[in-house]
């Protein structure tokens, strides 16, 4: 039989999906093989529903990664939240109601501070990794004659005209700036899914209250999970790391984002999800 992953954590970026997924990984869930010639973060994010050409290849290819059937496996790849309908298609060829067994969780952060994070974290990778490492993803925060933009440019530049569009799974510049139309994302997700299969949880509280996490995410997988959660393991510490968005920049965001956020408080009112989720879902302090 095909097995693919019982829990899928699908982002959102930098909201706290590595601390989760480092958690359940080291309790013994099974990680995703690495190929070769293929980045070592593939251990915990395949990336097979969000890179055409992986996906492409198809339900048998994915499933090769997952070999161990004693333990439960678990892909956090962050960029599935906009992919909804090809986890869907995928889980349903799959035997044994694999589809309905299914466990999704997802993070989600103020849109302003996930974005500042985006940013951060490119600009350290393009500070700090060797030319040969960069992708065009890292390469959104650098200036055509290769310094790096301040948050406010890359704002205006990349954030504003992504989310400008309705191309949700757009992969080319700003991609990730999009994952912050939750509202748009859960939509589809809640449409295609049982809502009880998904655990929706507040970047907020898994910082402030990391063991309440916890226990919201193992009463929903229905077991107990040996070790601790840990709010935050990727820490860039880099006297360069830019703390609080700008005035300017945090208002343009928010001159998109707001209304979008009122539609998620709106969407997750109106489908309420398994029982031990936060009710009423904490709202962004933008």
């Amino acid at each position: 039989m095909v097995r693919l992953p019982s829990i899928q954590i699908i982002g959102a970026q930098k909201a706290g999906t590595s601390a989760v997924a480092k958690w359940l990984f080291d309790s013994g869930y099974c990680r995703p093989l690495v190929f070769d010639d293929e980045p070592l973060y593939y251990s915990k994010e395949a990336h097979f529903f969000d890179i055409d050409w992986n996906y492409n290849l198809g339900l048998d290819y994915y499933a090769s990664r997952f070999r161990d059937d004693e333990l439960p496996a678990l892909d956090a790849t962050p960029d599935t939240l906009t992919f909804a309908q090809r986890v869907r298609d995928t889980y349903e060829l799959a035997e044994d109601n694999q589809v309905n067994k299914l466990a999704v969780i997802v993070i989600l952060r103020d849109p302003v501070f996930r974005e500042l994070s985006l940013y951060n974290h490119m600009a350290y990778a393009c500070r700090n990794l060797y030319q040969s490492e960069l992708s065009d993803w890292h390469r959104q925060v650098a200036r055509s004659d290769g310094t790096i933009m301040t948050f406010n440019e890359f704002v205006h530049e990349v954030t504003m005209p992504a989310l400008a569009t309705n191309e949700a799974q757009d992969l080319g510049k700003g991609r990730s700036s999009r994952h912050g139309l939750y509202a748009n994302h859960l939509k589809e997700w809640f449409r295609l899914f049982n809502r009880n299969q998904i655990l929706v949880l507040s970047y907020d509280e898994l910082c402030t209250a990391p063991k309440r996490v916890q226990d919201r995410i193992q009463r929903f997988l229905g077991r107990a999970i040996s070790g601790s959660l840990q709010e935050k393991i990727n820490s860039n510490d880099s006297h360069e790391k830019v703390l609080t968005p700008s005035t300017e920049a945090r208002e343009c965001i928010e001159s998109i984002m707001k209304p979008h956020n009122e539609r998620l408080y709106h969407l997750l009112e109106e489908n309420p999800g398994p029982s031990m989720e936060q009710r009423p879902f904490p709202r962004f302090h933008l």
